[in-house]
């Protein structure tokens, strides 16, 4: 079969590979779209050394079934997590399964072919079975849970100020959630340059963006003075102008990943004490959510499709991507298609 595979410096290309036979309690998932996500974008950028499949963001059909599967039977179309909590994990059994971040993991698996392929194995029970959804929407679920876990972790209440730093596909997807939570006023800060992110933003509702390009966040006239919840999807060293614009008794919650130096952030203590802030992390490993984002794209409550700026077929995946990768004023979402 086909597969993907990239290393560092944004290097790409399709081998043709072996798939194994599933064995006891996996499936084998015929990948119909698979989404090209951050973190792929890191590893692609900065940390893979080594040539290796990739893509976690996808949704397929099972086209063969180990040994005591269940869940699913052969020509079900599922949509993939890529971990699970233990159920008989210390922390399930206190009643928090979401601390649990060594269950069943796909991303730790050895694969000859990710989602960025034309089949891949997966533990059967990481499967999600839909119907009613185009597989391009369906591969945003990944990702929508991600964005659902900040919103949890941000804990935004009605009539609440949200401020959202960085719109990529998952801040589009916490704006629209924001939005339905109850938020009074969503303000979004975002690059000039990133034209397609800041349109999308107005258009799911944005009550205005902000330029950090042409304004400092501390200079922007917000209504209560700053806002009560902060979403970062931006680097962390974000954090600190983050910390500044927090209302009293706000919180900050913040997602992602970075490797090196810009993994370590430096904000004023002080302003954390004196007004009673918190920075929640948000990582959304176990994943979870996945029935619940579902219902939401189903109810039209969040709403995908205008995520996607670039399709590609398997095949022609290493122009696709650098083509994505280059498009900075449109590039939001780019999609791999097995039609």
């Amino acid at each position: 079969m086909k597969a993907a595979y990239l290393k560092a410096k944004n290097q790409f290309e399709i081998r043709q590979v072996e798939v194994r036979e599933p064995e006891a309690g996996e499936v084998l998932v015929g990948v119909k779209a698979c989404g090209f996500c951050g973190h792929d974008k890191i590893l692609a950028g900065y940390a893979g050394e080594e040539w290796q499949p990739f893509g976690h963001e996808f949704a397929g059909v099972v086209e063969k079934v180990g040994h005591g599967v269940k869940n699913v039977k052969v020509g079900d179309r599922v949509v993939v997590e890529t971990s699970i909590f233990d159920p008989i994990s210390d922390y399930a059994r206190n009643g928090r399964p979401e601390l649990d971040t060594k269950g069943p993991n796909y991303m730790t698996m050895e694969h000859t072919g990710m989602g960025f392929a034309e089949k891949t194995i997966v533990p059967a029970i990481l499967c999600v079975p839909f119907t009613d959804l185009e597989d391009r929407e369906a591969c945003f679920l990944e990702p929508m849970g991600v964005a659902a876990d900040l919103i949890l972790t941000a804990d935004i209440h009605l009539g609440q100020d949200v401020l959202l730093m960085g719109c990529g596909a998952i801040g589009l997807m916490a704006l629209q959630m924001a939005k339905a939570s109850g938020a009074r006023n969503i303000y979004v800060a975002e690059h000039k340059a990133n034209q397609k992110k800041i349109e999308l933003a107005k258009q799911f509702g944005a009550t205005d963006v902000i330029l950090t390009d042409e304004m400092e966040l501390t200079d922007y006239p917000f209504p209560r003075g700053s806002v009560d919840r902060v979403l970062v999807t931006t680097p962390p060293v974000t954090i600190a102008e983050a910390v500044k614009v927090a209302n009293v008794g706000g919180i900050v919650a913040f997602l992602g990943i970075s490797y090196g130096p810009g993994a370590m952030v430096t904000f004023d203590s002080n302003i954390v004490h004196l007004n009673k802030l918190q920075i929640r992390g948000s990582n959304a490993i176990p994943a979870l959510y996945f029935p619940h984002c579902l219902d939401l794209v189903k109810a039209g409550i969040v709403d995908v499709k205008p995520l996607i700026t670039h399709t590609f077929p398997l095949e022609k995946a290493p122009e696709g991507i650098m083509e994505f990768l280059t498009d900075k004023a449109h590039a939001v979402k780019a999609v791999m298609l097995n039609e």
